[in-house]
């Protein structure tokens, strides 16, 4: 049973929000056709992506959709590189760390996670979200992608949630990609969105059969949109 204060910030959270939404839908700017979206508000505090290892984590910006601001932040802790055996699988560079050629390395769970903001605030981003997924990665020594779902009201619904399953789509490329890599298939491989595939901390270090989803608030209901999905696909192709 929710505590009265937990109750009480619940309300206060509500209104802000539908308030922010309200200004939002009467500035004449928002009222503009705008197909790519934004992921973030000016108004929120940003933390910059380190790609080498800060704080024991790790992180990331891909942008993995052209047609949108669709945007992902990994965080790979650094249990993830303190074992390795050897391996002909091989990952391309990268900036900042770059899993060591030749060498097969420690596989982690991936954690899908939706940031909260009643669809219309927050950020994948933003200096709270960021500290949150660095210190999910590393009490539960899991890959965290953190996605940059579009907001409402420049994306109208269901953007939101449509934004999540793609991520998990283009996830599952990922473990199909990293396949590929191990087989000495063509490193050079185009997805739909026509665009390079192979991501290497991911190809590295990532396990897709152990994939979890986490949301807050709004970014709950994506979560459990995106799970639902995921399940009648998978029960659509059982029965075909």
């Amino acid at each position: 049973m929710p505590s009265l204060i937990v109750k009480l910030y619940s309300v206060i959270f509500k209104y802000q929000q539908k308030h922010l939404l309200q200004s939002l839908i009467e500035t004449p700017e928002s009222t503009k056709p705008n197909p790519f979206g934004i992921t973030s508000r000016t108004n929120e505090s940003i933390a910059a992506s380190n790609p080498s290892f800060s704080d024991g984590v790790a992180t990331k910006d891909i942008h993995v959709d052209p047609f949108s601001s669709l945007s992902l932040r990994i965080f790979l802790p650094d249990t993830a590189v303190t074992a390795s055996l050897s391996s002909t699988y091989q990952v391309p560079n990268y900036g900042g760390y770059s899993p060591a050629a030749g060498k097969s390395h420690r596989k982690l769970p991936v954690m899908l996670q939706f940031h909260g903001g009643g669809f219309v605030s927050g950020s994948n981003e933003s200096v709270g979200n960021d500290a949150f997924c660095r210190r999910i990665a590393k009490l539960c020594d899991v890959i965290v992608v953190a996605v940059g779902y579009r907001l409402a009201p420049e994306t109208k619904y269901p953007g939101a949630f449509e934004d999540g399953f793609k991520v998990l789509n283009w996830l599952a490329k990922q473990a199909n990609l990293a396949v590929c890599g191990r087989l000495g298939a063509q490193s050079h491989i185009f997805d739909s969105f026509g665009a390079s595939m192979v991501e290497p901390w991911l190809a590295a270090h990532g396990d897709t059969s152990r994939c979890v989803l986490l949301g807050v608030s709004s970014g709950a209901n994506i979560a459990d949109y995106v799970a639902r999905e995921a399940v009648e696909a998978r029960e659509a192709i059982g029965s075909t």
